[in-house]
């Protein structure tokens, strides 16, 4: 018996709403609709395991495999699929803004690179959200070849403009990145935007440090002597990147216990110890690059030539992952809200809290499937929302932590 087409028509009716504003002609985004359909079904980017799991799933007239890989072919073909008229276009009105605006104002951001083996490279700008990281722009080249002059910051430019893009009048934003990007061109970019950021330095490098009384030190100088060993902490306002004017920089620094090294993070912002909680946001991209690459899509599998081609697969990766993010969103809210609700049984209390066991991606894949196989009824609601949220882990350590405080008993 066939199985209901539920998630690839769910798919295909999102973005169809670009087709009035991009021009994209229908076919081309049905086509791209298959591949979002099959890479999750697949969880490959294999074109010819994504046309089996296709052709099995029924979703196509096509009486052969072959047939439905040769659409998929023609889609990472198709150069009018990209990601500003194809993504971001319908990406914005699946954010909750207006409630962020009306509440901390602030979303974080985070700049980071992988690759696709040693054949091509990803540069990304994600939005780091509930634990792990919603792709926003990206740029993808080959690996390993000479590129021309000011190609990379060519790049950085596009990927930050069509961020900018995306992001509505008022909101605050601010960059995390690593160690790599600690240099003066970056951060003058993203001061030019009007973004804050806070980014991991080079603690034993060669950089000089300016105090507020005009003293000029050496960065490794400074780290040794604040933080020898693990247990200490130590934050300082001065100015950094000289051969830039001085740029007027927070650093703020710990050695955390355990920790085979000091972790120091250079923003703009004012020397708190917040700003090492804004660069421990960074580690949220993680997740995103483990799925692209072996928890989820396979990505360095793909058995797929050309940068092009690359290029299109990319945008259906993005949407694969946007969709398990909003599946995974809406059942974790689904437990946090059994939990808050749960009703008392007897003297026993609740049990220690404990994390949870899934991710957002894993509760996105046990979701989906019902999708696939058509036994979930209602529309697909496309919406993230609390944007500037904890991470899952700690949304749901929290709700068991008060769920246990409400059993227990006060004595006089």
């Amino acid at each position: 018996m066939p199985a209901p087409e539920g998630l690839y028509h769910a798919v295909c009716a999102r973005l169809e709403r670009c087709w009035p504003i991009a021009g994209r002609s229908h076919p081309a985004l049905r086509r791209l609709s298959l591949l979002i359909t099959g890479l999750i079904a697949a969880r490959s980017c294999v074109l010819a395991q994504i046309a089996a799991e296709l052709w099995a799933l029924e979703v196509t007239g096509a009486t052969a495999v072959a047939s439905i890989e040769r659409r998929l072919r023609r889609t990472l073909s198709d150069a009018r699929l990209s990601a500003p008229s194809c993504y971001q276009a319908e990406l914005a009105p699946m954010l909750d803004w207006p409630t962020l605006l009306q509440g901390s104002r602030r979303v974080v951001l985070a700049l980071d690179e992988s690759s696709c083996g040693a054949a091509y490279h990803l540069l990304r700008v994600s939005l780091t959200y509930w634990g792990g990281a919603l792709p926003l722009a990206w740029a993808v080249w080959e690996q390993n070849v000479p590129q021309p002059p000011g190609h990379y910051w060519a790049q950085i430019d596009r990927v930050l403009a069509e961020v900018a893009a995306l992001l509505p009048p008022g909101v605050d934003v601010v960059v995390v990145a690593d160690r790599a990007y600690d240099i003066a061109p970056l951060v003058q970019r993203l001061q030019a935007w009007g973004w804050h950021w806070a980014i991991r330095a080079k603690a034993y490098g060669a950089r000089r440090v300016r105090d507020r009384h005009g003293r000029e030190r050496a960065l490794c100088h400074l780290v040794r002597r604040h933080l020898p060993r693990p247990g200490r902490r130590w934050k300082l306002r001065g100015h950094l990147f000289k051969a830039a004017g001085w740029i007027p920089t927070s650093v703020v620094g710990e050695w955390a216990p355990g920790m085979a090294e000091p972790v120091v993070v250079l923003t703009d912002l004012p020397p708190r110890w917040t700003a090492l909680t804004w660069y421990e946001r960074r580690f949220w991209i993680e997740p995103g690059f483990r799925t692209d690459k072996t928890h989820g899509w396979q990505w360095e599998q793909s058995q797929v030539q050309g940068l092009a081609h690359h290029t299109r697969l990319v945008l259906a990766m993005a949407w694969a992952s946007l969709l398990m993010l909003v599946l995974g969103v809406a059942e974790a809210q689904r437990r946090l809200a059994v939990v808050a609700h749960r009703p008392r049984r007897g003297p026993r209390r609740p049990g220690r809290p404990r994390h949870a066991r899934g991710s957002l991606f894993t509760l996105g894949l046990q979701q989906v499937r019902r999708w696939l196989y058509g036994t979930t009824a209602g529309p697909l609601r496309w919406w993230l929302p609390a944007l500037d949220a904890p991470s899952w882990r700690d949304q749901w350590y929290r709700a068991q932590a008060r769920q246990r405080l409400r059993f227990q008993t006060v004595r006089p």
